[in-house]
């Protein structure tokens, strides 16, 4: 790059080594004693979350990440007991969705899979979805949620999925 202003949106500008022993594996304690990188127009530096405040002047512009992975992998069975795993990948419409199920030959359309609650929220509904069909393009199946109308599967997802962790932490109990 010739200026320092140019940005690489190359994807090969995203590859890099990140050796194992620098990636957290549990959260630090206490939680305002993260790493926060201040970025200006020229430069950037390492901080710490609690001096956010100190930091701030009129003008800035702080970006806040909301964003949340949804627990999209669940765990079921068939009604003849056989177990399966299912991860959304989109909703269709209707509480219809996307998923590829694990193992996939054995859910013909009319297949119906149970769900049962997390032990944890104490909800007594039992989670119900018909494979409709399959798509040809992914080999994921078309899934019917049975839900109530005005409820959507979205909204129950924290109570049927376990909490997602990404694949490089691997130590998930740590985290919760």
């Amino acid at each position: 790059m010739s200026n320092m202003t140019e940005v690489d949106w190359s994807i090969d500008a995203y590859d890099y080594e990140l050796p194992q022993e620098l990636i957290a594996q549990n959260p630090v304690v206490p939680r305002d004693s993260s790493h926060l990188m201040v970025v200006d127009s020229l430069t950037h530096h390492n901080c710490i979350f609690r001096d956010l405040p100190d930091l701030l002047q009129p003008g800035d512009l702080l970006v806040l990440n909301n964003t949340r992975v949804i627990p999209a992998r669940l765990y079921g069975h068939k009604t003849t007991g056989a177990q399966v795993e299912i991860l959304l990948l989109k909703p269709v419409e209707n509480n219809c969705w996307l998923a590829l199920v694990k193992p996939g030959k054995r859910f013909t359309n009319g297949t119906t899979i149970e769900f049962e609650p997390n032990s944890s929220f104490g909800c007594d509904y039992k989670l119900q979805a018909t494979v409709l069909s399959t798509d040809r393009e992914t080999g994921g199946r078309f899934l019917q949620f049975n839900l109530p109308q005005g409820i959507s599967l979205i909204n129950l997802l924290d109570q049927f999925g376990p909490e997602p962790f990404p694949p490089y932490v691997t130590d998930s109990q740590a985290l919760t």
